[in-house]
């Protein structure tokens, strides 16, 4: 006796459905009744109780199987995949009756997400006013500044040796030397730090914070006096310095329409979580955090 398989496009098709559709499904209201040929909303293809499933949805679907296969789908396939999805609909229904998403933490993070999804993709549909940006912009120009940035070249002696070279040191810098000819003969101790300009947080993890307060009081083309600290003696040599500046608006526009669009959908998110809120009835025991 011979059996016949589906083909495991449909098996993935449907199992890989249930996952996905158990966080959407939350936002559909969940009724019984038989298959029929009634009018349908707009973009729906079927209803399913009173949940309907959309022609995109469907789309997306003959696409991802299409994409798997070498000839075209048959009307046969589009068939199947329909019944796929009305059957991934069901079983979705039932486990949100059944109160699986209420039991299976999993599955509750997974509904926590599409609902969040949703808010943020309709937040995000919405067009960004150039004047609302702009407004945007100079409320917030602080988080758009350019940090000011430092190169230096180094010195450090371990306090080991410190007695004799800083003393060598001293006489050698009144001599004129350049400060890559000081760095060659005295700086073979000095732990690596890069060239070129860095952020004074980043110089930081390179020199430590002693070293870095006496960058304020520097002028480009000055050594710092001998600076101490646990294991030795730091002199650090001005190369150049860049002020902190804020660019001009058109010249950061995407990561301005970033941040406003992501402060937009945490808004959005909060406004809607505030109004679930206030419909809600919401009890406390008296020893709940408040």
């Amino acid at each position: 006796m011979s059996t016949t398989k589906s083909p495991p496009w449909r098996r993935l098709l449907f199992l890989g459905g249930i996952i996905g559709g158990l966080a959407l499904a939350s936002l559909a209201a969940l009724t019984g009744g038989n298959t029929t040929n009634t009018a349908l909303p707009p973009g729906a293809v079927a209803r399913v109780n009173e949940a309907v499933i959309l022609r995109a949805d469907l789309v997306r679907a003959l696409n991802a199987v299409s994409a798997g296969k070498r000839n075209l789908l048959t009307a046969e396939d589009k068939a199947v995949i329909m019944q796929r999805l009305i059957e991934q609909e069901l079983l979705v229904q039932r486990a949100l009756n059944r109160g699986l998403a209420e039991e299976d933490p999993t599955l509750r993070n997974a509904l926590v997400r599409a609902v969040t999804k949703d808010v943020v993709t309709r937040s995000r549909a919405k067009p960004v006013s150039p004047a609302r940006l702009r407004d945007y912009y100079f409320q917030n120009k602080a988080r758009f500044a350019r940090p000011e940035r430092f190169y230096v070249q180094a010195i450090f002696l371990p306090k080991k040796q410190a007695a004799t070279q800083m003393a060598q040191f001293d006489r050698a810098l009144k001599e004129g030397p350049t400060p890559d000819d000081l760095r060659q003969r005295f700086g073979g101790q000095t732990p690596p730090v890069p060239q070129g300009l860095l952020p004074i947080q980043k110089l930081k993890d390179y020199v430590g914070p002693a070293p870095i307060a006496a960058l304020k009081i520097l002028s480009t083309g000055q050594w710092s006096p001998w600076i101490e600290e646990k294991s030795g003696y730091w002199r650090l040599y001005l190369v150049n310095r860049t002020r902190t500046r804020i660019p001009e608006l058109s010249s950061i526009r995407d990561q301005v329409e970033a941040a406003y669009l992501d402060e937009r959908d945490d808004t959005a998110l909060r406004r809607y979580i505030d109004r679930l809120k206030r419909k809600a009835r919401i009890e406390l025991s008296t020893d709940a955090p408040q």
